[in-house]
């Protein structure tokens, strides 16, 4: 008897002939797992390395937040804090203002990348789907700001808000903020909107729609990926710069988290109050982790659409 199993049909009715079905043996579907080739080891192991590195530096970070001063300057860098002091958050929250920090962080961030999005997509719509002379121009100007130095800029910046009245302010820090980022989500938007198909709008044209109703009750709805990504990106960037905002802010009470917590660094070399520091980074840090980690799907996804027409 043969160890698989034979099934026979019925004789064909042309040719007269009988066909036997042999099942596959069992396994036989199953892929052998190929073997890392030395190039592929070195990427994984470069990767875990950094990986490692990253995760350690939080871990730190965090330690370092849970001692106190005493225990931190007279313990080995890696010793664990003989106990969780929660306490060291609430005065960096309370005392050292990081609270404030927080909220202006926040205002700023989300109300720049709000301006900066919506600006970017009444940009990007004419220069993907609108035909007209001097397109690739105008698209040009655009990345042209991704190429500008910000040494370049920040003199006639710092002059500009100074005549119109934005200097220490945090309106200004916004509308700074929703220009610096316009560059790059242009490009990103109008590579992203080329992959859609223009017979959209064609049907919108028919039913008797024009183009700012065609953008927002045909285009705008297929924009998500795009738009969460560079959303996304944009209150990433808002939320960690510094240099702007040493230039422009100057009141205690209007500092963003990063020119806060360089207040602190500071502070730190005189009071010896690194346990504090500490904590303002890891509060600092949290948010701009649990963002990315939720949602990099949407920036991947955003990204990789947009670089399929160019």
């Amino acid at each position: 008897m043969s160890s698989s199993t034979e099934i026979a049909v019925p004789a064909d009715a042309v040719t007269g002939s009988r066909h036997v079905i042999t099942p596959a043996r069992r396994g036989s579907g199953r892929r052998s797992r190929r073997p890392l080739r030395p190039y592929q080891l070195f990427f994984y192991l470069f990767l875990g390395a950094i990986a490692l590195s990253t995760t350690s530096a939080f871990a730190w970070v965090f330690n370092v937040s849970m001692k106190t001063n005493e225990e931190f300057i007279s313990s080995q860098p890696w010793e664990l804090a003989e106990r969780w002091r929660w306490e060291n958050y609430i005065n960096a929250w309370e005392s050292a203002h990081i609270g404030a920090y927080f909220g202006n962080s926040l205002l700023v961030s989300i109300a720049s990348t709000v301006l900066g999005v919506i600006l970017s997509a009444f940009a990007a719509y004419p220069l993907a789907r609108i035909p007209f002379r001097f397109s690739g121009m105008v698209l040009s100007v655009f990345l042209l700001g991704l190429m500008v130095p910000w040494m370049v800029t920040f003199a006639p910046l710092y002059l500009t808000m100074q005549d119109l009245g934005l200097l220490d302010t945090r309106l200004g820090l916004v509308l700074v903020y929703a220009t610096y980022n316009l560059p790059f989500n242009v490009f990103v938007l109008v590579g992203f909107m080329k992959t859609l198909p223009f017979e959209l709008e064609e049907a919108a044209a028919i039913d008797g729609a024009g183009p700012t109703r065609a953008f927002i009750s045909v285009i705008l709805p297929l924009l998500g990926p795009g738009l969460a990504s560079v959303a996304i990106i944009s209150f990433l960037q808002n939320w960690n710069e510094f240099f702007y905002a040493l230039l422009l802010i100057h009141s205690p009470e209007k500092m963003t988290l990063p020119l806060g917590l360089f207040q602190l660094g500071q502070a730190a070399d005189y009071a010896t109050n690194w346990v504090t520091l500490f904590a303002g980074m890891m509060i600092t840090v949290v948010p701009v982790l649990l963002v990315f980690a939720l949602l990099q799907g949407q920036i991947t996804k955003g990204l990789t659409a947009g670089a399929l027409k160019g």
